[in-house]
């Protein structure tokens, strides 16, 4: 009696955990994004950049928009909900940066912000998007 009573406990834990993760489905739409990034580093803040990117549930990092940054790797992505975060590091050509960001989706939009250390300076770069439409 004692073991089923364990097995049923079991399997009931099983059940709710299962469920629990298919409620916490990423809120996000595949398609083209408009994304807004601003910089900010000790003291100065770079004026805003807006630039147009196809983003799915299956690659859900936005890429950055700048110069010398096409050698990096996204590394740690995890998505709890509605909100993905990650590691990033880039190599050589763009003076070994490493960071980590966090956004969070809703459906159609998100905010969110990465944080990256590059030759001891700290950059906190705030984004934001929207979608515009599908892939082309």
């Amino acid at each position: 009696m004692v073991k089923w009573l364990g097995v049923w406990i079991l399997m009931g834990l099983v059940s709710l955990c299962g469920t629990v993760y298919a409620g916490s489905e990423l809120n996000m739409q595949d398609g083209m994004w408009e994304i807004t990034s601003q910089v900010k580093m000790q003291g100065m803040t770079i004026p805003p950049m807006t630039f147009s990117q196809c983003i799915t549930k299956d690659n859900a990092v936005p890429k950055t928009n700048s110069p010398g940054q096409d050698d990096c790797t996204v590394s740690d992505m995890k998505t709890i909900g509605s909100t993905v975060s990650w590691s990033v590091v880039c190599g050589e050509q763009a003076g070994n940066m490493k960071g980590k960001g966090k956004i969070t989706y809703h459906g159609d939009r998100f905010e969110g912000e990465m944080t990256t250390e590059q030759m001891g300076m700290v950059m906190v770069t705030e984004m934001s998007g929207r979608r515009t439409g599908s892939c082309q």
